[in-house]
């Protein structure tokens, strides 16, 4: 992997970290498009559970085409080489980019939601969620952090990191 580049993403800046990876702000060069690309940590990257966790993930959500559900783009691996020399490959995968915050950091800075505020993010997610249901697949995750507020105030769910099919 070079510095700065995941094959053909630009990679931007880091949008945030958590327990299986992080997040990057991305520019996809072939189409000049912004993207999200979450990696798995390197360290879990030779974990199988881990691996199947995250393939699971790419698999889920790249199934699913609904407005509220974040689109996932590509998926894929590439080299890392770590201070001691060894190399591992780190999975990858190309989501759509939501220019917003999440769910849990609106809450954090604003307390709670006006009613009318809280229903129509609860109907947009469930919508989602029914959708993903009849397409026999279980989030399994669903909180406040795996749910997007875009800046036009459109709601994405995202995530599907430990989705079951039915």
């Amino acid at each position: 992997m070079t510095p700065g580049t995941i094959g053909n993403y630009r990679l931007v800046r880091q949008l945030g970290a958590g327990g299986m990876g992080a997040v990057y702000e991305a520019v996809d060069t072939m189409v000049d498009r912004k993207v999200a690309i979450k990696m798995l940590r390197s360290e879990l990257a030779r974990d199988h559970t881990f691996l199947a966790r995250f393939r699971r993930e790419a698999q889920s959500a790249a199934g699913l085409n609904h407005a509220s559900i974040v689109a996932v783009y590509d998926h894929g691996e590439d080299i890392l080489t770590e201070t001691g020399g060894a190399q591992v490959k780190v999975p990858y995968i190309v989501m759509e980019f939501v220019d917003g915050k999440t769910l849990r950091q609106v809450i954090t800075e604003r307390g709670n939601l006006p009613p009318t505020e809280a229903l129509r993010i609860t109907e947009v997610v469930l919508d989602a969620l029914a959708y993903s249901h009849r397409n026999g697949i279980v989030h399994r995750d669903i909180k406040p952090a795996n749910v997007m507020i875009a800046a036009d105030g459109s709601i994405k769910v995202m995530d599907f990191g430990i989705a079951r099919a039915m």
